[in-house]
């Protein structure tokens, strides 16, 4: 079944809900709620790299993320970064996956995925940090092109295939109607023969489907969720982990159920 990654946005400046868990005892008690709501990953983002949000600097979000993990089980968490640093201290204390933002454009970050054989390894498609409305594909086989060259690269630098998981970074490079495209024809993404991460949750390229609006995006989440869980994709990344478990199981129930 697919999995469920739980967003944590410890920081103040996310889409969604920056500055709500941007002390540590609410990041860690938010941590404790989502696994207990369902999630399997729990993914922790120190820097936010929504439109225009302020880019930190390693120490900074290094000296952020230090406490929290001290104070966690680091089984089952994912690091949402782009800097070496923060990710190498995670991957020393044991987490499970690293959630690269920047692409892999670091051969350092390649490396570290390298010599880490228990480490999961989720690369994100972007091209501008933090991400630019005015800075997207033109088209999206070259989100394609992207997945394939880099599925090559990585496993020049000793990365499994089976640790590799493909996020095609919807709303970081593509707009509304590419967003929606790639969900549409999300079978071209698993023709890659590789894990794929969506991460959908709550943004606003919904917008882009005709004669509809927008008004409680964790229902337009959870309905393009369905859709994936569907066409079986290995995980996808959302802030309303409780309301997608529910249906999941509902889900998955009702398509198991022979009369």
């Amino acid at each position: 079944m697919t999995k469920i990654i739980g967003i944590l946005n410890y920081n103040a400046n996310s889409f969604s809900d920056g500055g709500k868990y941007n002390h540590l005892k609410d990041a860690k008690h938010r941590v404790d709620e989502l696994f207990k709501d369902g999630a399997d990953i729990v993914d922790i983002g120190i820097c936010a790299t929504s439109y225009k949000a302020p880019i930190i600097s390693e120490s900074e979000e290094l000296e952020r993320l230090k406490p929290l993990l001290e104070e966690i089980n680091p089984k089952n968490i994912s690091i949402d970064s782009y800097h070496y640093t923060t990710m190498k201290y995670a991957a020393d204390k044991g987490v499970a996956y690293i959630n690269d933002v920047n692409g892999g454009k670091d051969p350092k970050v390649l490396e570290l995925v390298a010599a880490n054989p228990n480490l999961n390894y989720i690369c994100m498609n972007s091209i501008v940090l933090p991400a630019d409305k005015e800075v997207r594909v033109e088209s999206i086989n070259e989100i394609y092109d992207w997945v394939g060259k880099k599925i090559e690269e990585c496993e020049k630098f000793g990365i499994q295939k089976e640790r590799l998981i493909i996020d095609p970074g919807l709303g970081f490079t593509t707009d509304s109607s590419q967003s929606i495209g790639i969900l549409r024809n999300i079978r071209y993404l698993k023709e890659f023969g590789v894990k794929i991460c969506i991460g959908h949750s709550r943004k606003s390229f919904f917008e882009a489907i005709p004669d509809y609006e927008m008004y409680d995006r964790d229902i337009d989440t959870l309905t393009a969720s369905l859709y994936l869980l569907f066409h079986e994709v290995d995980y996808i990344r959302i802030h309303n982990v409780k309301m997608h478990k529910r249906s999941f199981i509902i889900f998955s129930n009702l398509l198991n159920t022979v009369d």
